[in-house]
């Protein structure tokens, strides 16, 4: 419901700044090319590419946060979880790159007169422009030219389209794409980065956040189409990823009937996730993370066993101890069966016309947490094959150091083949293999 009010001034961007609010730490800004919006059909992206800049190291900063005095609450607040409208908007704060912080419930919270802006580039469902800015009134009520509306009121048209673009950086292995949306030539809100080899068509690492409300994140997002986003040189990558297709592709490469080794209902290679859909709280970050450079081919057995389980304990770990960490999570090496003669042979999805192998299926999937205020850090990792034996994998799948017996908020299976054998590490002891990682350090221990 709306209602005519008298216009008031906006207050300054500093009551933005909710100081209860865990702010995102942006990454370095970078040039962009042009944006290219999110369809369900794969089309090319043409990115003008910016002079290379080796990133040798991404260095880790604490996050602080001013706690205000407890008898101040926030004129308006806004659930994630169920209070806000679909499709969505992108929650900006004002004039800024920055997506809207939340709290370590999940709530955006604003003092009276604090400001936002809400981005729908197809327009709202209320207004004509792509671009408004809320005032805070109480509530969940905010007020946009001088008309009140409650926050569900004011809805997109349409999902807004998000974009993947490069950063005219480097990173160790390949170059460093941004994930976010394009709010205008010069204002990106990025999510995520990502650093994927073009040749070998892998994804080596993504980097993302997590805050102490991300257990508190939208839920009944519907899934999308995964996206190219113009890379993989225009191939059909959700073919190749269908289980009739990458059965084929596989029995061309071992040289028989795989047949024995696929389990349509969970033994099959699955588009698989490395920045989590569930680690964003928003519904159009959620479905952001619907890109083929951020996904791998993942045995299903394993993505929905242990590999579920250590994404969902770090968050909900990191929720309950009000942590800010940085997450670093990508794959390494190639998995193998053996082929007609008894010889292991790697997997790929595709091959180039040298029949070089493209868009691999990984030996291990892992993922590095690191909490920047003290320093700390784990690796996670887990085994991408349900076909090997235990032998198999500690002779060639366990890469460091298991100190998993220390962890105590994952609830894994971890010797469960089928589920994914899976371990925790030192930070150090795990670069000491893993090369195509920036120099992270964690040297005020391990994050238990």
């Amino acid at each position: 419901m709306k209602f005519a009010t008298s216009v008031l001034l906006l207050l300054g961007v500093c009551s933005l700044n909710a100081a209860w609010a865990w702010p995102r730490e942006p990454l370095p800004e970078v040039e962009l090319p042009p944006i290219v919006e999110d369809e369900i059909y794969e089309r090319a992206i043409y990115v003008k590419p910016l002079p290379e800049v080796e990133v040798e190291e991404i260095r880790e900063r604490a996050v602080y946060v001013e706690t205000l005095p407890e008898s101040r609450a926030a004129a308006c607040s806004v659930t994630i979880r169920g209070g806000i409208p679909s499709p969505q908007p992108v929650y900006l704060k004002t004039d800024s790159e920055d997506i809207y912080p939340f709290s370590s419930t999940g709530v955006m919270e604003f003092e009276a007169g604090g400001t936002m802006q809400l981005w729908c580039p197809g327009a709202f469902s209320t207004h004509s422009q792509t671009l408004l800015t809320a005032t805070c009134v109480s509530g969940s009520t905010f007020r946009v030219d001088g008309t009140s509306y409650d926050i569900k009121e004011l809805a997109c048209k349409t999902w807004p389209g998000f974009t993947a673009v490069k950063s005219g950086a480097t990173c160790n292995g390949g170059v460093v794409i941004r994930v976010g949306f394009q709010i205008s030539s010069s204002r990106f809100a990025e999510q995520m980065q990502i650093c994927f080899n073009e040749e070998e068509e892998v994804t080596r690492y993504t980097r993302h956040q997590l805050f102490p409300g991300s257990n508190y994140y939208e839920t009944g997002v519907d899934r999308i189409t995964f996206q190219t986003a113009g890379f993989f040189g225009g191939k059909n990558v959700d073919k190749l990823y269908t289980q009739v297709t990458q059965l084929e592709t596989i029995n061309a490469e071992l040289g028989y009937d795989a047949g024995k080794y696929f389990d349509t209902s969970s033994v099959f290679l699955a588009r698989g996730h490395l920045g989590a859909k569930a680690d964003f709280n928003y519904a159009p970050e959620q479905r952001a993370t619907f890109l083929f450079i951020n996904a791998a081919p993942q045995w299903q057995s394993f993505n929905a066993g242990n590999w579920a389980r250590v994404e969902d304990g770090v968050r909900a770990w990191v929720s309950k101890n009000q942590m800010n960490v940085n997450c670093y999570t990508g794959v390494w090496g190639v998995t193998t069966l053996p082929n007609k003669d008894g010889v292991e042979t790697p997997l790929y999805l595709s091959h180039d016309t040298n029949n070089n192998g493209l868009i691999p299926v990984p030996m291990l999937y892992f993922r590095v947490v690191i909490e920047p205020s003290t320093h700390r850090g784990i690796v996670f990792v887990g085994v991408n094959n349900p076909h090997l034996t235990e032998e198999q994998i500690k002779k060639d799948y366990v890469i460091c150091n298991d100190v998993s017996d220390e962890v105590t908020y994952i609830s894994w299976k971890k010797t469960d083949i089928k589920a994914g054998w899976s371990y925790a590490c030192e930070v150090a002891d795990f670069l000491k293999t893993v090369k195509h990682l920036p120099a992270l350090t964690a040297k005020g221990g391990l994050l238990v």
